[in-house]
């Protein structure tokens, strides 16, 4: 009976999960909008997209929405509310057309002015879908056919049909686009003509984000099933927010949407769009944002416009739809000019194409507990939303946004180790004593960002933040010991320029995947730990070495002291031990062996041979002195000697693994590891297994 009932149980909450997000998927439709009407003012150039009682005015500059607002801000009045089309006539007026009415307004100024209505337009049976003037004609579109106005009879004639023209049947709107272009519109796709038609192409492409378009991404309201991949790694899933370190960009607005000519050098802090940002690994978004800069609600350096931040919402929606295992976060920092302009119109366009992903748990649960990130992307609540704490704790209109939007959390949860330094002599490890400093202070907050910015001195950004990757590893080690007393980790890494050299081990993305490595191990001590199966130097290398974890070679490189590269070979699932026996390397297996070509690390044999004799497996191996040593249990074991125990040298029993490398011996048994040197009889503890930068953490 328990059986049935759990049957039971689980399909009731399936049914419950199922009704919720159809629930969330019906309230994000019934919201929508379509793009009913649209026109172009030609004394300005300004481009008008309608909607019931609202406008959006486009950027053509910006190629964003610069402004929203009621009809009545434009001269107009109810009567033209919700109009099925609109078009410019030659000298400049507006015609509205509701039905077969038609209502004109003068433009002078930006502003509309009612000069008549009332007045019919012969020849069309039915009303129009939408509207354009090109090159001086009228056309109108209504169902699948065209329609042209004749300048000397003021009726209208038959021109085709949308077919004709590669267009849908049932336009939602049309209107002028740039110098000889026009755009069409029809749900969530639009098509352009410029001589010849192009498309469809999704509405994400316009940035219009005060309105949520009608079936523009439904993917929002979707839950996720199945196995799980969290930032890029499973063993992520069981963590919580404040546990997990993402990889940060500063400044994330300055630089996507174009540069800043000759002051690049200074002012721009990365080279590629926030897609392709994400795209290599970035995943924590820090925003300055302003409105007088921009003219539009934009990103900003200092004085100087870097985008719209509409099409940077439009942008990381694209790249949660194409991931969706992956958690961002984003933060709308203190640098933020005109917040009473930017945070009604930033909460809007948050709202309206991120609804449903933003992440309210902290806030609304009770519990003080961030989620862990298997919720996070099980729900599809995906994304963290932090604002300036200045404005919404001080100033009244703007804390009301707060109270009302729970998915709004304050910035001063996510604490900053950034202090001005500057560079000297190429020289950036200060860097490291500053962040260890700060994160002492700062270890109570609920998150913190390591910040890895120096102050400029004259020096380019980018040639300053190449100085500072060198020393990101250790800004995370110098930081992690005090979040670690506190349940928590580092949790976000920000740099600039992080696109440069992006695979290389020095890089942000490699500094917190090993910071996750650590995190997993200290976060999940029960389910997780470090298993080192064998190691050994790789023949004849003065840098290498292999650490055998699982299935996985882990090439080690010491001068950089960190792992470089992972491979697998055919056949190799997991080995007991691994010496060198001349060019090759022995791999051991329970009471078989393998040989592998020490320089391609290529089997030499297709199948694995037998040890005789064989007593039991071995622990570890390693040559010292030319002959080959054997860890078993508590023992030593030197051929045709007896066994030594290995309290004699310092060591538990039971290890890992060991291998020598130049005057050095190293012998690891979990998280920990021994050294020893040529002079010396017995080991020393030398630190913890993870401090060598290796993912050797099994789950």
């Amino acid at each position: 009976m328990r059986c049935k009932h759990s049957l039971i149980f689980y399909l009731t909450i399936v049914l419950v999960l199922s009704v919720i997000s159809c629930a969330s998927s019906t309230r994000l439709e019934e919201n929508c909008k379509k793009i009913e009407a649209a026109f172009r003012l030609s004394n300005d150039g300004a481009t008008y997209f309608l909607n019931g009682e609202e406008y959006i005015e486009y950027s053509l500059y910006r190629e964003s929405e610069a402004k929203v607002g009621p009809l009545t801000e434009l001269g107009l009045h109810d009567f033209v509310y919700s109009s099925s089309a609109a078009f410019t006539l030659n000298d400049g007026s507006v015609v509205f057309l509701k039905g077969l009415q038609y209502f004109i307004y003068s433009s002078f100024d930006g502003c509309l002015y009612h000069q008549s209505e009332g007045i019919y337009f012969g020849g069309l049976p039915n009303p129009p879908n939408a509207a354009l003037n090109w090159a001086g004609d009228i056309f109108v579109f209504e169902g699948c056919n065209v329609w042209k106005l004749s300048n000397d009879t003021a009726t209208f004639h038959q021109e085709g049909t949308l077919a004709d023209r590669g267009l849908p049947c049932d336009l939602d709107a049309a209107v002028e686009w740039e110098s000889e272009k026009a755009i069409f519109l029809k749900g969530s796709q639009f098509w352009i003509f410029d001589g010849e038609m192009r498309g469809p192409y999704h509405t994400d492409n316009l940035n219009i984000c005060s309105w949520y378009i009608c079936g523009e991404a439904t993917w929002m309201t979707e839950r996720n099933r199945g196995s799980l991949c969290c930032n890029g790694d499973p063993r992520l899933c069981d963590l919580r927010l404040n546990q997990v370190t993402l990889p940060g960009l500063h400044n994330a607005g300055s630089g996507f949407d174009g540069g800043f000519g000759f002051l690049n050098c200074w002012v721009r802090n990365h080279a590629r769009t926030i897609l392709e940002q994400m795209q290599i690994g970035i995943r924590h978004l820090d925003i300055d944002t302003s409105f007088s800069h921009c003219g539009v609600l934009g990103s900003n350096h200092a004085s100087f416009c870097g985008g719209s931040i509409c099409r940077i919402l439009k942008q990381v929606r694209t790249f949660l739809s194409q991931n969706p295992h992956e958690i961002v976060t984003l933060n709308f920092n203190h640098e933020m000019v005109d917040p009473e302009i930017v945070i009604p119109a930033l909460t809007r366009q948050l709202k309206n194409q991120l609804r449903p992903m933003l992440n309210n748990r902290y806030r609304m649960s009770g519990e003080q507990q961030w989620p862990r990130l298997r919720q996070a992307v099980r729900s599809n609540k995906r994304v963290f939303v932090f604002y300036a704490t200045p404005f919404i704790n001080t100033q009244p209109f703007e804390s009301r946004f707060y109270r009302r939007n729970k998915w709004i959390h304050t910035e001063r949860w996510l604490a900053s180790t950034w202090r001005p330094f500057s560079v000297t002599d190429n020289n950036c490890s200060e860097i490291v004593r500053l962040t260890q400093a700060r994160c002492r202070v700062k270890q109570y907050h609920k998150l913190i960002e390591v910040s890895i910015v120096p102050q400029t001195a004259g020096s380019c950004i980018s040639t300053l933040a190449g100085l500072c990757k060198h020393h990101l590893h250790d800004a995370l080690r110098a930081c992690q010991p005090y979040r670690f007393s506190h349940n928590a980790s580092p949790n976000v890494l920000l740099v600039d320029y992080p696109e440069v050299n992006a695979q290389v081990t020095t890089s942000v993305f490699h500094a917190v995947y090993h910071q996750n490595v650590r995190n997993i191990l200290q976060h999940r001590p029960g389910s997780c730990r470090v298993k080192i199966d064998a190691a050994v130097r790789k023949p004849h290398s003065t840098d290498q070495v292999l650490f055998f974890v699982r299935s996985t070679i882990i090439i080690y490189s010491f001068t950089q002291n960190v792992q470089i590269n992972e491979i697998t070979i055919p056949g190799v699932s997991s080995v007991d031990a691994a010496y060198i026996q001349g060019d090759n390397i022995v791999l051991t297996k329970g009471c078989e062996t393998l040989l592998l070509n020490g320089s391609s690390l290529e089997p030499l044999t297709h199948h694995w041979s037998d040890i005789a004799p064989c007593d039991s497996t071995y622990d570890g191996a390693d040559v010292w002195n030319f002959t080959l040593h054997i860890f078993k249990g508590c023992h030593l074991k030197v051929q045709n000697q007896p066994p030594e125990n290995l309290t004699v040298y310092g060591l538990p029993c039971d290890v890992d693994a060991a291998f020598t490398f130049g005057t050095k011996t190293f012998v690891f048994k979990e998280n920990n590891f021994w050294v020893r040197t040529s002079e010396d009889t017995t080991f020393i503890p030398g630190g913890y297994s993870l401090d060598w930068t290796i993912d050797a953490v099994v789950c």
